[in-house]
């Protein structure tokens, strides 16, 4: 089994964009791969998951409420700060990082098939950078994710399945691993990729311009406001006159 990794965000510019990756398997001798540790079988418990790991610079968040729509491909784990309001200067120094489960029956190679991908997105939105007086931009690095597996302690991985030892950090193994062994494939990644890791640019305000953006959003408050109040005018005027015209016509009908 040769598997490769590729990664790649799309748009390229942008405060919300989307990264994707294809995960592609070739068969080559199945009968001694891993592979058949997590494709999905007669809709049994397979023994061992297989999983995408994103650690998420500051400047980068995802929305869980968002991921939920790709329950059909996979579940999702979110660690850290996951206020999606907060801007760069208030979430402190650790980013967030994100763990995916994918769907099992997306590893179903058939017994003719002797390419198979997996295609994942995960949409990503750009937090608003400091404020600079040097920079129009802010500019964070993000490795593309990780691919392993998570298979039970009593699961026999030989050498022959070219897997290699996986570890996460201590906290994460002990609350979403325990009792688990990790493992990655050797070599996911394709000789075209040159790079382990993207580098996310988000334009940001500059101090320069604080005098004009206060004064705009000054004049905006202040038209909202009047216009509320010529609403609202507009609405006590109508229900009195709805008032006035109901009682004068109750007036009529009882003289009559």
């Amino acid at each position: 089994m040769v598997l490769t990794v590729l990664s790649s965000i799309d748009p390229p510019h942008g405060f919300h964009r989307t990264i994707r990756t294809s995960i592609t398997l070739r068969d080559q001798d199945r009968d001694a791969e891993w592979i058949h540790l997590v494709e999905a079988k007669e809709e049994k418990e397979t023994p061992c998951s297989l999983h995408l790991y994103y650690e998420l610079p500051l400047l980068v968040f995802v929305d869980p409420y968002e991921l939920a729509n790709y329950q059909h491909l996979y579940t999702f784990e979110l660690r850290g700060n996951a206020n999606l309001e907060l801007p760069v200067a208030a979430m402190g120094s650790n980013g967030t990082s994100l763990i995916l489960k994918l769907n099992p029956k997306l590893v179903s190679l058939g017994p003719h098939s002797h390419v198979d991908v997996i295609d994942i997105k995960v949409p990503i939105h750009l937090r608003y950078g400091e404020i600079s007086d040097s920079t129009s931009h802010r500019s964070a690095e993000m490795a593309w994710p990780e691919v392993f597996l998570s298979c039970g302690l009593d699961v026999p991985t030989p050498d022959s399945m070219s897997l290699t030892s996986y570890n996460l950090s201590e906290e994460i193994m002990s609350s979403s691993f325990d009792g688990r062994a990790l493992f990655r494939p050797s070599q996911p990644f394709p000789a075209n990729q040159t790079t382990r890791s993207a580098v996310i640019t988000a334009p940001t305000g500059q101090s320069a311009d604080m005098a004009q953006v206060r004064l705009g959003t000054a004049l905006t408050m202040m038209g909202m406001f009047w216009y509320m109040v010529y609403i609202a005018c507009l609405t006590a005027r109508r229900l009195r006159l709805g008032v006035e015209f109901g009682f004068g016509k109750r007036l009529g009908s009882k003289v009559e």
